[in-house]
């Protein structure tokens, strides 16, 4: 009889500590997420930059231009003409901007830049490119001023690309505004940038490079 309410206490501590822990359980599971998630947060804010960069949330065609003369000008090849379309909204709701980009030079150059154009951070989709010889310029035609040769293109000392690409913004952006002449009008022309369906020239300050002053 002394025992009995000893006993029914400890049973009760026993109920109220297996409800306690019953509680406990889900909250240390929570706790292990959190701190999961905090050990890879870096890597995701580094994924989320990354796909903004790709796909950013303005046509931002400043950028691009400066990024496009920088390869240009690590590749070596010489600009012509950069022309962009204004951005359209497609099925799914991606805005896509269409580029026409002339460049010249041998053919291990306009190789290189290609290359260089699909690395970029700026997601670029390349539909097509058209190749043609430059004339020839003198005896040693089929090579370059070091003696290289452009390839399979023979007749001249360099080749012109005309490539066609598209880049897209975010679908989050809101529609351009167009004026009476169906140009691109406001902030998201850029402010480096021509109007829709324009063409920036080279810049004569920066050898082979496109202006985007």
């Amino acid at each position: 009889m002394l025992l009995k309410p000893a006993r029914a206490k400890a049973e009760k501590v026993r109920a109220e500590t297996a409800v306690q822990q019953s509680k406990l359980d889900p909250l240390e599971a929570q706790l292990s997420q959190a701190q999961r998630d905090a050990a890879h947060a870096a890597t995701f804010k580094a994924q989320l930059e990354s796909l903004q960069k790709a796909m950013p949330d303005s046509p931002a065609l400043a950028a691009f231009i400066r990024n496009a003369n920088d390869i240009s000008t690590a590749s070596g090849v010489s600009w012509q003409s950069v022309t962009h379309g204004p951005p359209t909204v497609g099925l799914d709701g991606t805005m896509s901007i269409t580029l026409g980009i002339q460049v010249k030079g041998t053919f291990a150059q306009v190789q290189d830049y290609q290359t260089r154009l699909a690395a970029l951070e700026r997601l670029v989709v390349v539909d097509g490119v058209q190749l043609s010889t430059a004339a020839s310029t003198g005896a040693n035609a089929g090579a370059d001023a070091t003696g290289q040769s452009t390839g399979p293109f023979s007749g001249g000392t360099e080749v012109s690309a005309v490539v066609s690409a598209r880049m897209f913004e975010a679908p989050s952006a809101a529609a351009p505004a167009t004026d009476a002449t169906g140009q691109t009008t406001g902030a998201t022309t850029g402010a480096s940038s021509t109007p829709a369906g324009g063409t920036s020239a080279p810049n004569a300050t920066n050898s082979g490079g496109l202006n985007n002053s």
